[in-house]
């Protein structure tokens, strides 16, 4: 395959000339050739799938999986055309092989985070080189690469200073400085000692600065200044400052060198600037409707500034540090008992199935996905063993798996969970496909039992209110446990997040100043970017005060680990009792969704808040009041009322064409 790999470098670098795309491509071949050590043409889809399983082990990202199976795509595609054979057929099958990816947001700096940076910045080619960055939006590449021939100044026609760039493709742009940048330009170049070349930045070898030079600069800053920044973060910031201005996405996308206005978009999602207008409008409307008598307690000091602890390992509930599944034998070990008596042709292939669902969950999700996966399946295949006789994969049929349907519906299952067991059948079955076990396709067509939608519970208003004025009365005494039940209570009620979502937060997430939190990797792993009451604020600062240190940088801890779910679940339900209210951290979650939907937010708004791909789970979540259907109805008629007294009648078209016909005709002399 060396060869094969060697005539694939050469083309890209024909194709793609000044870039590292050849690079890139040729290091990903080469993993696949270390593994897979085969000539190109006995390449397999199963050597695919080893390969894609072998990386997720290492730990790799989705984002690195699918590029280096596109490396491997574009290679099979080259050594076909270049066979001129249209019966080689491509071994990667992006429908069988793409891992699912997150959509993460970009992780730009807080404003507090670049003031400190900027604070401990005394080099003035330092600072112009990183405020070029915070400041217009330049990559650190662009930055490196910038020449004094580069720097437009101002003109007579009043139009400012300017700086031609050369980004990503070989394109030019030009992006306009502002009055302190230009007076930074010039400060530098006022020191700038006369060499030969005509780097913007030199070192003091008396040569241009290197990208990687730019970013060893950066992290001496930052650890100066005791923060995490990278050059790249500088660049969002800037694009999430100007999002927070309300500078046009279009004008944006040109002024940051963007190819595509989606890119942009990424960019600045992490600004949520629509959500939080409508946010905060929404809060203010139902702050307004709180009753006096519930109120936080103003924070004794100052907030405390927390650094974010070392990152642990991850960590389990029971505190034990989650390891990469490397064998199906640690898997046997830990989970035996539920497939205890079970055959060996149908433990192995399980075990297997179960090993490589692992490896793309999350390591804080490994343990709960894992049991939720065998509760369902085991008990199924032993009911089909058992009562119908089923040996092997290939005599399962249709009719067993509708009798075991049947059954279930008569001990009075519920459809939901039978159709949950079905998925998790269907699901397996298809894994056994793939590895080549005879599987009859009409067992795939087993109806699915109805199921009943009712419809998610929520609290009153009444009710919440209720639940709010008792747990501030029982955490008034200002003890840790007191501010970190405020702290779980005000993120869960007012910012709507799952419990699983609270339990991830990390130090880094919570951006006080900016009056946002950003939620990483949440449901379908993506990221989303949500505000903060003012209720939340003060809760999290009087909690930040007294947290002190712990072995994690996780938000919220208990005994100076990650949250375990069934505190928080345990305490609020205790809250809950004492004031005859059910409820639970979801049912927190719909509340908030009522609430702010009858208090007049946007529903696309909510539902990017609440992080919902589509809007009819928004819809389901947030249930309109009969009071506020009238409310808008009636506000819709008036405007509507309100327009026809302002504009004159409008004729019908049968009186319009005989007012022409009546007319009256002027005579002629």
């Amino acid at each position: 395959m060396d060869g094969a790999i060697r005539d694939f470098e050469q083309y890209l670098d024909h194709r793609y000339p000044g870039r590292s795309t050849a690079k890139h491509y040729v290091n990903d071949l080469e993993h696949f050739q270390q593994l897979i050590g085969k000539p190109p043409r006995s390449v397999t889809r199963r050597d695919v799938d080893a390969f894609v399983e072998d990386q997720l082990t290492q730990g790799l990202a989705a984002t690195t999986v699918n590029r280096r199976l596109a490396s491997l795509h574009h290679f099979f595609e080259f050594l076909a055309d270049r066979a001129d054979d249209d019966t080689w057929a491509n071994p990667v099958v992006w429908r069988r092989h793409r891992v699912k990816e997150g959509k993460p947001l970009p992780r730009d700096a807080s404003d507090v985070e670049v003031e400190q940076l900027f604070a401990h910045i005394d080099h003035p080619r330092d600072r112009l080189m990183f405020d070029l960055m915070c400041g217009v939006g330049l990559r650190v590449g662009e930055v490196a690469a910038l020449r004094l021939s580069d720097f437009i100044p101002s003109s007579d026609n009043g139009a400012g200073a300017r700086l031609r760039v050369r980004g990503k493709g070989q394109k030019e742009r030009v992006v306009p400085l502002t009055s302190a940048l230009t007076q930074e330009w010039e400060a530098w170049l006022a020191e700038r000692p006369a060499v030969e070349s005509d780097a913007v930045f030199i070192t003091r070898r008396k040569r241009g600065i290197s990208v990687r030079g730019i970013q060893d600069r950066l992290a001496h800053y930052c650890r100066r200044a005791g923060v995490k920044v990278t050059c790249h973060q500088l660049r969002h910031t800037f694009g999430r400052r100007m999002a927070e201005g309300e500078m046009p996405v279009p004008s944006l996308s040109k002024l940051m060198g963007h190819a595509q206005v989606k890119t942009t978009q990424g960019y600045i999602a992490g600004a949520a600037v629509d959500i939080r207008a409508d946010y905060e409008a929404a809060m203010s409307r139902l702050e307004a409707e709180r009753p006096e008598s519930i109120s936080l307690p103003p924070v004794d000091g100052e907030a405390v500034n927390v650094s974010p602890s070392p990152p642990e390992p991850e960590t389990d509930d029971s505190g034990a540090a989650a390891q990469p599944l490397e064998s199906t034998e640690e898997l046997s070990e830990d989970l035996s008992r539920f497939w205890d008596g079970l055959p060996t042709w149908l433990t192995e292939p399980l075990v297997e199935y179960v090993a490589r669902q692992r490896r793309r969950w999350k390591p804080s999700q490994r343990e709960h996905h894992t049991r939720v996966r065998l509760y369902a399946l085991c008990p199924l295949w032993r009911w089909l063993l058992e009562e119908r006789g089923v040996k092997s994969f290939a005599t399962l049929s249709r009719r067993d798996v509708q009798a075991y349907v049947e059954a279930r519906l008569e001990a009075g299952r519920a459809a939901s969970t039978i159709n949950r067991e079905l998925r998790e059948l269907w699901a397996f079955l298809r894994f056994l496909e793939g590895r080549g076990e005879p599987v009859s396709p009409g067992v795939f067509r087993v109806a699915r039992p109805k199921e009943r939608k009712p419809l998610p519970r929520f609290l009153t208003e009444e009710e919440y209110q209720r639940l709010e004025a008792h747990l501030l009365d029982q955490t008034a005494g200002g003890a840790r446990d007191d501010h970190l039940d405020r702290a779980w209570f005000y993120l869960l009620a007012h910012g709507g997040l799952r419990l699983g979502e609270l339990r991830e937060l990390r130090l880094g997430d919570v951006d006080l100043e900016g009056k946002r939190l950003v939620v990483r990797d949440g449901k379908g792993k993506k990221d989303r970017a949500i505000p903060l009451s003012e209720a939340t604020i003060e809760a999290l600062q009087g909690y930040l005060a007294v947290r002190g240190k712990a072995q994690t940088d996780h938000l919220l801890v208990f005994r100076q680990r990650k949250l375990k779910p069934g505190l928080v679940q345990y305490r609020l339900g205790r809250y809950g009792e004492a004031v005859e209210v059910e409820v639970s951290p979801h049912r927190l979650r719909h509340t908030l969704a009522t609430r702010l939907v009858n208090t007049g937010m946007e529903i696309t708004s909510l539902q990017r808040l609440l992080g919902h791909e589509k809007l009819d789970t928004t819809m389901i979540y947030a249930q309109v009041y009969d009071a506020t259907v009238e409310g808008d109805f009636r506000q819709a008629m008036a405007r509507l009322e309100g327009e026809d007294k302002q504009q004159p009648a409008k004729m019908s078209l049968v009186e319009e064409f005989f007012s022409h016909i009546c007319e009256p005709v002027p005579m002629r002399c």
